[in-house]
């Protein structure tokens, strides 16, 4: 299988740096490659990585705490006196490259105290000559007998897989301080699935975790537990934003880029009797009909950029049937999409930098609502919801309202794109008169529907909330000359057929989800 083949390359390309950092922890060969095997079979278990994740830190990760868990020693050298976590450390910064805030995060201890015991086994190994213990410590690894322990590492893994105890090799793996970890982490590393940073399902994750720290302020972000539920999304609707205190009393404006200053969307879901447990409170007109409100604290509203006081508004992806939302989370500091079926949670970005939103972010949603697009400032990831896995979109890749969008914004300010990226949504004012909804076939840039909207006694003004579907435009018509809204209406693209849109509320953003009646 392929994913063996790049598997078996991985542990050929790096077994013997690997072999040469166990042997430094165990001073002895055999005991050596009994933990990389075991690191590699840790590795294997979540192969293929990530899009993000680095393969050769997470084997050293899961050495590390292997090895602290059951330190066994051969011989009586200088390094081997040192007491276990101390020797890890030492290891792990001057021959691994591991930093110094890395691995307060790994071992859940301060920073300060890393740094203290480093400098006292530097000083008690070669009297606080750093430069001269890493190079003691690259002859020792080079020293290592290394075998070929790919084929031993794939006859095991596929051994492992046929029994059906993946996740309960995961679970074992985990220490018991890895929560706290969590929460210590304060630098912008990147971290990899040994640290538990894999898509799957969110009854296997940690109920707090934070990979990092959360681009926004930090306090009062946390990461949304998803109701396991029937009920699907009929839409979004962003929380009320907080006082952004743009204020500076003509003092220079602080750097804010990557900061989250307002976070919160609510959902609007509906369903039968069967979906109700999961949800905190249900209203039912009748049996079989039912509606909850669901709040989303960490998915982000408004993110910095810049040294003023700009920002990106954003707003979260709802799949055409209302059972997935994808959104920034500003606890987390990166994009991820939950399912309300399954419960499951998938990452579909790393976290992000201020770098990745300097031009802007989004995520978008595939009409089937399995696959994930996520836009940043140089890169488009796109991750399979069903599989987890997570592609890098080449350069140019681009639907054609995406390469029209300067043309769109010329002609018309505002649109929306359909699902299947061809066709554009706008309204056309008409003086005196209703305004038109215009759809533009992207690929060409020409008309391809002029509907004109209804007057309704009065003509109206419109506003495009969206496309419900491949076909049908969702419109919020105000009377033109009052301002008074008229009400929501879904408007079929090539025909103009219009049906009225019952239960949307009145604001200046709705995310579409599941709207079943007309």
């Amino acid at each position: 299988m392929r994913r063996y083949a790049s598997y078996r390359d991985f542990i050929q390309r790096d077994q013997r740096s690997l072999v040469g950092t166990a042997l430094l922890l165990t001073g002895g060969h055999e005991q050596a490659i009994r933990l990389v095997l075991w690191s590699l079979r840790s590795v294997g278990l979540s192969w293929p990585p990530t899009l993000w994740e680095n393969p050769t830190v997470h084997a050293q990760i899961t050495m590390y705490r292997r090895y602290l868990r059951r330190p066994v020693s051969t011989e009586a050298t200088a390094l081997l006196r040192l007491p276990a976590r101390r020797r890890v450390l030492v290891v792990a910064c001057l021959h691994d490259g591991r930093t110094r805030e890395e691995m307060a995060t790994v071992l859940g201890m301060p920073l300060e105290s890393v740094e203290s015991e480093i400098t006292e086994a530097v000083a008690a190994l070669s009297k606080g000559n750093a430069e001269r213990l890493t190079a003691r410590l690259a002859t020792t690894a080079a020293e290592a007998s290394v075998p070929d322990l790919a084929d031993r590492s794939v006859r095991a893994l596929r051994r492992r897989r046929r029994r059906g105890t993946v996740l309960t090799a995961v679970a074992a793996l985990v220490p018991v301080g890895l929560i706290a970890a969590f929460t210590l982490i304060q630098q912008g590393q990147v971290w990899n699935s040994a640290l538990g940073e894999r898509n799957q399902p969110r009854s296997a994750e940690p109920d707090t975790m934070r990979v990092v720290s959360s681009p926004g302020p930090g306090s009062g972000f946390r990461p949304w537990q998803t109701p396991r539920t029937s009920f699907t999304i009929r839409y979004a609707v962003p929380g009320k934003c907080p006082d952004d205190g743009a204020s500076t009393d003509g003092k220079p404006a602080p750097s804010r880029a990557g900061k989250v200053t307002c976070a919160g969307w609510t959902l609007k879901l509906a369903g039968g009797d069967e979906g109700r447990p999961a949800l905190e409170s249900v209203e039912c007109d009748r049996p079989g009909h039912c509606e909850s409100t669901v709040n989303v604290p960490d998915a982000t509203q408004h993110l910095a950029h810049g040294d003023d006081w700009s920002y990106w508004r954003l707003s979260p992806a709802v799949s055409g049937d209302g059972r997935r939302v994808a959104y920034l989370s500003a606890a987390e500091g990166r994009y991820v999409a939950h399912d309300l079926r399954s419960g499951e949670k998938r990452y579909l970005s790393p976290v992000l930098v201020p770098a990745d939103t300097e031009t802007g972010t989004r995520v978008s949603v595939s009409p089937d609502g399995r696959l994930f697009t996520v836009d940043l400032s140089d890169r488009r990831l796109r991750t399979d919801f069903a599989t987890g896995t997570v592609t890098s979109l080449p350069a140019g890749h681009a639907t054609a309202v995406e390469r029209a969008a300067d043309w769109l914004r010329q002609n018309y300010g505002v649109w929306r794109d359909s699902p299947s990226g061809r066709y554009s949504a706008a309204i056309k004012p008409v003086k005196g008169k209703s305004d038109s909804l215009h759809v533009i076939d992207a690929r060409t840039r020409e008309l391809f529907r002029d509907l004109p909207l209804p007057s309704l006694g009065d003509p109206t003004s419109a506003e495009v909330v969206g496309w419900l579907n491949l076909r049908e435009v969702v419109v919020k018509l105000t009377d033109k000359t009052e301002g008074d809204l008229l009400g929501f209406f879904r408007i079929d693209a090539v025909t103009g057929r219009l049906h009225r849109v019952a239960g949307l509320p009145e604001g200046d953003s709705i995310v579409l989800g599941s709207l079943t009646t007309p």
